[in-house]
């Protein structure tokens, strides 16, 4: 277990790698993520690169609050406000139409993005200290099942990446639950996961 003043140099060292543009490994409460700035055009070209990950797929970023991405969505409406208050942090990845401000490499230019706020303490409070939101892709080559060893992360990514963060990933054995929501709020399930379908359609019910 790391000390607080440990913990407190590697959010400085990731925090330095993700601001000099370059790509990390972090935990998450599912898997590792791999992680650059999502405000980053350069370091976001740079993540499809290292993944092997086909430009038209879109990565979704990691949020410490739905605060987080008022500038760039719309996150009013009761279905999301209800969602996130009750799932997050969590195993919930929402698809929201985007309004703009983040590199079109991340989504595609398909006017929708993904976010997720993370169950995971260090995670969390990276994303408080640097200010804005990152990418939560797995960290692993693109169609190969990401793991929890972090030892295989760095046998696959070596020197490509900044700073691997060794601090252990959450419980989950899946990875998040994908829904999106519409500009009508309507919802479609993208990828089933740890929250099952039935929450989420009962929260959306009450």
């Amino acid at each position: 277990m790391k000390s607080k003043q440990n913990i407190k140099i590697l959010l400085k060292t990731v925090i330095d790698c993700l601001n000099d543009n370059q790509p990390c490994i972090l935990p998450t409460d599912t898997y590792y993520a791999l992680s650059v700035k999502a405000s980053s055009s350069i370091a976001v070209k740079n993540l499809f690169n290292i993944k092997k990950r086909d430009f038209k797929k879109p990565v979704p970023i990691l949020i410490s609050s739905l605060d987080d991405i008022s500038k760039y969505c719309d996150t009013s409406s009761k279905v999301i406000q209800s969602l996130s208050k009750r799932f997050w942090p969590g195993p919930l990845t929402i698809v929201l139409p985007l309004l703009g401000g983040i590199p079109q490499e991340i989504n595609n230019n398909s006017g929708y993005i993904g976010v997720r706020v993370p169950d995971h303490s260090f995670t969390i409070e990276l994303i408080n200290l640097l200010g804005e939101p990152i990418t939560g892709t797995s960290a692993n080559i693109s169609n190969i099942p990401p793991t929890k060893n972090i030892n295989e992360i760095i046998d696959v990514f070596r020197n490509q990446v900044c700073t691997y963060v060794d601090i252990p990933c959450g419980k989950e054995t899946l990875s998040s639950t994908v829904i999106k929501i519409d500009n009508e709020n309507g919802i479609d399930i993208l990828r089933e996961g740890p929250i099952g379908l039935d929450e989420i359609y009962k929260e959306v019910a009450q």
